[in-house]
């Protein structure tokens, strides 16, 4: 009998076929086009949290319906971040530091809402609070830490991440 620690699980579940590493460097590069300092120090919060960026680069991004694999939900960020780049500088008064900033952490909450050790599925939490009001919690947790984010700078974040699905009905 194995122990949990000894299974290679990317061996019985499917796996990004782009390097996670790669796909996390192209994000890192990413996030450091952000000037706001503010919006880049949460990032850096997140980046520097060893345990986050274990769970980041494995995790899939649904149970279902889109990038459905170990590493999706990195690859799934990244390419979010880079249509952001694109399609963000097509639009005067944007600010992308904001939007890029909501694109990239707009589902971190799926790294305790989904579970994959054995098969895709949802954790208690994220059956019981889904992966917005997750992240929303995580985000939250980590502003605290930042002595002067402004508060409407946070108001903003929130609501993109809270807003994301588009309507009431899908959370």
């Amino acid at each position: 009998r194995c122990l949990p620690s000894e299974i290679d699980i990317t061996k019985y579940l499917p796996e990004a076929q782009r390097n996670r590493e790669e796909t996390f460097n192209e994000l890192t590069t990413i996030i450091g086009t952000i000037h706001n300092p503010h919006l880049r120090q949460l990032l850096d919060l997140f980046l520097k949290d060893e345990m986050f960026i274990k769970l980041f680069k494995s995790a899939p991004a649904a149970k279902k319906l889109h990038h459905v694999y170990i590493g999706g939900l990195l690859e799934h960020t990244t390419s979010v971040a880079n249509l952001i780049l694109t399609i963000g500088s097509h639009y005067s008064g944007v600010n992308l530091d904001l939007l890029l900033t909501a694109g990239i952490l707009h589902d971190i909450g799926k790294v305790h809402e989904l579970t994959y050790s054995r098969s895709f599925d949802y954790s208690d939490t994220g059956r019981l609070l889904g992966h917005i009001m997750i992240g929303l919690e995580m985000i939250t947790k980590k502003i605290g830490t930042l002595p002067g984010f402004p508060a409407d700078l946070a108001l903003e974040l929130k609501h993109l991440i809270i807003s994301h699905h588009g309507q009431y009905d899908y959370g």
